[in-house]
Parts: C-alpha cells; structure tokens; sequence
C-alpha cells in the first residue's frame, strides 16, 4: 500500500484549522473575558463602560448567596457531629493501646490465613466483630466512673452515676445521629444540587455581561467603516443573548429560593439537640436528689450527721 502524501498533508492542513478554529471560539474568548475581568477589578475600565444588571436579578443573587454562605458556614461546624470524639481530647494513652492492640491482632489473623484473599482480611478487617467503646467524653466518664472495681461505700453512688452518664452519652451519639442524617445531609444536598444552579447560572451571566461590553466596546474603537456592520450585529448578538441570560438567571434563582428550606432544616437541628439536652437535664436533675439522699444516708450510717452541707452547691449563674 502506497503512501499517499497529498491526502496526509490535506488532513494535516484540517486538523490545523480545525485547533485554529478551536482555539479562536473558545480560548481566545476566554482570555479576552478574564483580561477585562482583571481590569474592572483593577479599576481601570469607567464605570458606565460596564453594563448594570436588573435590580430584581441583583436581589435576588444575593438572597442566595446569602442562603449558601449561611449553609456552607454551618455545615462546618455541624460536620463535627459527625466525628465520634468532638468533645472528648485525644487520650495518647488509650489511642496507643488501641493501636498495639489492633497491630497484635493483624498480625495473629495474618499468621492463620492460607489463601491471598484471607490474608487481604486480616490486614483489612483485623477488627471486624469486635466492640469499641464510643470515645465520647461521657463514655470515657462512665467508665472512669465503674463501680465495679471501687470500695463498697462508693458502689451504689459510682453505678448510679456511671449508669446515667453512660444514657446521656450514648443520646449524645442518637443527636449525633439525626443531626447527621436530618440537617448536614439535607444542607449538602441543598447545596449541591439546588444553590448550585444559583452558582451556575450568576457565572454565566457575568460571562455574557462581559461579552456584550467587550462587544460594545469593539464597536465603539472600530475606526474602519467596512467592518462597522460585522461589530455591531456582534454586539446586537451578544446583548440578545445578555439579556436571555439575566431572565434565565432570574426564573432560575426564584426556583432555588422557592424550594430552599434554611428554617426547616434549621429546626431539625434545634429538635435533636433539644431532645439530647432535655435528656441530660432530666437524669442530671434527678441524680442530684440521689446523691443528697447517698450523701444523707452515709452521714447517718457514720454518725457524721453535724455539718450543713451548702445546699447551693453546684449551682452557678449564666
């Protein structure tokens, strides 16, 4: 088979205009949008060179930008729910132990796997089936606090406490819980798949604002009369096509207000931090009582009975 050099160098020639023609659509737009953007920033374009948008698209960007802002803002904080031991400090110690710990037994695993898959396990699952006590700080008090192993005085007192700080840590994990499955999953959703389009459609206005003012302003330096007409339906095209964007943007920005739900989303946040808090006030609150009853009862059972105990004791002022 014979080389035939005049269709390479035709082919050659169509695939150098076809990245000519590439490059001119859609790069050099690019870098002339992101020039003038630089200068307007910059200062150094007048302002009546750069065309205003409607008063109801600019209310209407910053109502939602001001939604993102505010969900981008809380999502940072609520993400925190969603990491076992936000309240509790790293314990070196315990991290440590848990570290030989889970060493030893990869290798234990390891040393009785026969096939490849079976060793891929071990390394892998090493812990599966095994049950870690939660890091959270009232877990970590609770079983600071087990009874189990203290002098007989302190056994009823450390279980009654230990047992209800153990209640109020694992609803602090059901808080957890919905806070995670109710607000911060909803909020990233929300931002994602609806403010989003709020994003999107603002930047596409920009660039078309930016088009029809570059196309303006083209028209306005053209000093060579035979390609004034080829400027100016330039510029009728980009202010057509300036004007569909804005309306675009505003039905856009409506939907995403209309379907937005910052108020409901905020109170499935106040209802599971509220059920958490009212848990740990009400087993609080009664273990008080308790503990005066325990503290009463062994002054009598020591015949320490003399002494007023401050009865304000504990309480404080916010």
């Amino acid at each position: 088979m014979s080389f035939n050099f005049s269709s390479f160098t035709n082919n050659l020639k169509d695939l150098g205009d076809k990245v000519s023609t590439e490059f001119n659509n859609e790069f050099m737009p690019f870098a002339q949008r992101t020039s003038r953007m630089v200068q307007e920033r910059m200062g150094k374009v007048n302002v009546d060179e750069i065309s205003q948008l409607p008063e109801e698209y600019r209310e209407l960007a910053d109502k939602c930008n001001n939604v993102e802002k505010l969900y981008r803002n809380v999502l940072k904080i609520t993400h925190n729910y969603e990491s076992e031991s936000y309240d509790y400090p790293t314990n070196l110690q315990e991290s440590f132990t848990d570290f030989s710990k889970n060493i030893t037994n990869r290798v234990s695993n390891l040393s009785k796997a026969t096939t490849p898959a079976e060793a891929q396990a071990a390394l892998i699952n090493s812990e599966h089936g095994e049950f870690k006590p939660p890091k959270t700080l009232y877990h970590a008090l609770a079983r600071a606090t087990d009874g189990s192993q203290r002098p007989r005085p302190l056994i009823k007192a450390l279980d009654l406490y230990s047992g209800n700080l153990n209640k109020i840590a694992n609803a602090r994990l059901g808080q957890d819980q919905l806070i995670k499955n109710k607000f911060n999953k909803p909020l990233t959703s929300t931002l994602r798949s609806l403010l989003s389009q709020s994003s999107n459609i603002q930047k596409k206005v920009e660039q078309k604002r930016i088009d029809y003012d570059l196309a303006r302003q083209a028209l306005t330096n053209c000093t060579n009369p035979s390609k004034e007409p080829q400027y100016r339906v330039a510029m009728e095209n980009a202010e057509d096509e300036f004007a569909n964007t804005v309306e675009d943007g505003i039905s856009v920005m409506q939907n995403v207000l209309e379907h937005a739900k910052p108020l409901e989303e905020l109170l499935e946040l106040i209802k599971a931090q509220l059920a958490y808090h009212k848990l740990a006030s009400e087993l609080l609150g009664n273990m008080v009582g308790d503990f005066e009853g325990l503290i009463e009862e062994n002054k009598n059972a020591s015949g320490k009975g003399s002494g007023q105990r401050n009865s304000e004791s504990g309480d404080f002022d916010i």
